[in-house]
């Protein structure tokens, strides 16, 4: 029988709540995927984990196995081969068993999120069959140690900023050469930022660190700073500003100081420049849009705002109300958690938004809330810009004070 969304008959069907033992061979584990699984099974259920490192594995959930998990839960890597296997076996009462095979990893995205697809297995010698395999696979695999978690978790940051840094580049990609997009059908008079503003950002530019390159940035950055200055009364209303004089935060105009140094895009802070490790309200002109949002850099920054707001996020009460504001800012907005990106209509309960912000880490990945407007959206056309703008910032600023409490004060 194929299986479209494995989350359907894991949940509708009893299989995780009745689940005795279960073997799993993925290509890659996420936090939220194992919380998805984990939460659901019986406390006394076993289960046995084959995984490689070919396909990059969450460090948090492998630490969290190591650490807490020992008793019921036991994690083997097969290193002697490009691992890309996923088989989910399950026992049940009454010496049945239930198995899935397919596409999708032990990841929420692979459950349940992406385009995955899957085959059930019921028949008991097909079973004893795929269990075999697994076996085979599970003994001649490492045992999970502390040595080897250390080794990977070194270099685990470079290799998962690089996926994210690909990714990236990929949809920009695609943006620019997909669902008939022109530049030619632009009419860049009426725009603020105009067609060779978006191609100082071109990916064979991003390198470049030569005075052309430099002069084709300038008027990128240059335009952002009157923005700003046309912004400095609205900032000081609202408490983003201290002073009408604050010099703002800018994007580098030199790529080695960029991720993997590409230049690949320009920001200008629309928050105080006080705290280098938190969050910020940010204006940001890309290849092929300006956004507006509160996000971190790819780099991982942000710690010490994103922790305290995982912390408050435990809260039910501060959930609810943090979807309140979410949902306030209306459509077309996106939220990226984990490398992962969602539109922030989607989440309807707050429980759901609590399990996708779950996997939120730091160390790896950016966090942006943010909305995004092609080259040609009249909405940042010279004489739109300074509005749009200005009504981000209406329904922006309460939820960046919510994440960021210490906002408050500025």
């Amino acid at each position: 029988m194929l299986v479209k969304k494995l989350a359907v008959p894991l949940i509708n069907g009893k299989i995780l709540a009745e689940a005795q033992h279960v073997y799993i061979a993925t290509a890659a584990i996420s936090q939220t995927g194992f919380d998805f699984i984990n939460s659901r099974i019986p406390p006394k259920c076993k289960i046995e984990i084959v995984t490689g490192f070919d396909v990059l594995t969450s460090v948090p959930v492998l630490r969290r196995l190591w650490k807490h998990y020992q008793d019921r839960i036991t994690l083997s890597v097969y290193t002697k081969n490009f691992f890309h296997a996923n088989l989910f076996i399950f026992d049940l009462p009454f010496r049945k068993s239930v198995a899935f095979i397919g596409s999708g990893h032990f990841t929420l995205g692979g459950i349940k999120d992406h385009e995955e697809l899957f085959f059930r297995v019921d028949d008991a010698k097909e079973i004893e069959a795929l269990k075999s395999w697994f076996t085979g696979y599970y003994e001649f695999a490492e045992p999970l140690t502390e040595n080897l978690l250390r080794e990977y978790e070194a270099i685990y940051p470079a290799l998962k900023q690089r996926e994210i840094a690909s990714r990236r580049e990929l949809d920009q990609a695609l943006a620019l050469t997909t669902a008939g997009f022109q530049w030619d059908s632009i009419r860049f008079k009426t725009q603020y930022f105009k067609k060779e503003d978006f191609l100082a950002f071109d990916r064979q530019k991003a390198l470049l660190a030569t005075p052309e390159a430099q002069a084709e940035r300038q008027p990128v950055l240059t335009r952002l700073l009157q923005l700003y200055d046309a912004l400095k009364p609205t900032l000081r209303t609202k408490g983003l500003a201290d002073s009408t004089d604050a010099v703002p935060a800018t994007a580098s105009l030199i790529p080695a100081d960029h991720d993997f140094q590409k230049l690949r895009s320009l920001w200008l802070d629309l928050t105080p420049n006080d705290a280098p490790d938190a969050l910020h309200l940010r204006l940001t002109v890309g290849p092929q849009n300006v956004s507006i949002g509160i996000t971190s850099d790819l780099a991982g920054t942000g710690k010490a705002d994103r922790q305290s707001f995982h912390k408050q996020l435990y809260d039910p009460g501060y959930r609810s109300a943090f979807l309140q504001r979410l949902a306030a800012l209306g459509p077309g907005y996106t939220l990226e958690c984990a490398g992962a990106v969602q539109p922030v209509e989607s989440f309807q309960q707050a429980d759901a938004l609590w399990e996708f912000l779950k996997g939120d880490e730091e160390m790896y990945f950016p966090f942006i809330i943010s909305r995004s407007y092609g080259p040609g959206d009249p909405a940042v056309g010279t004489d739109k810009i300074m509005t749009t703008i200005t009504q981000a910032l209406d329904v922006l600023t309460p939820l960046y004070r919510h994440i960021v409490p210490s906002a408050s004060s500025h």
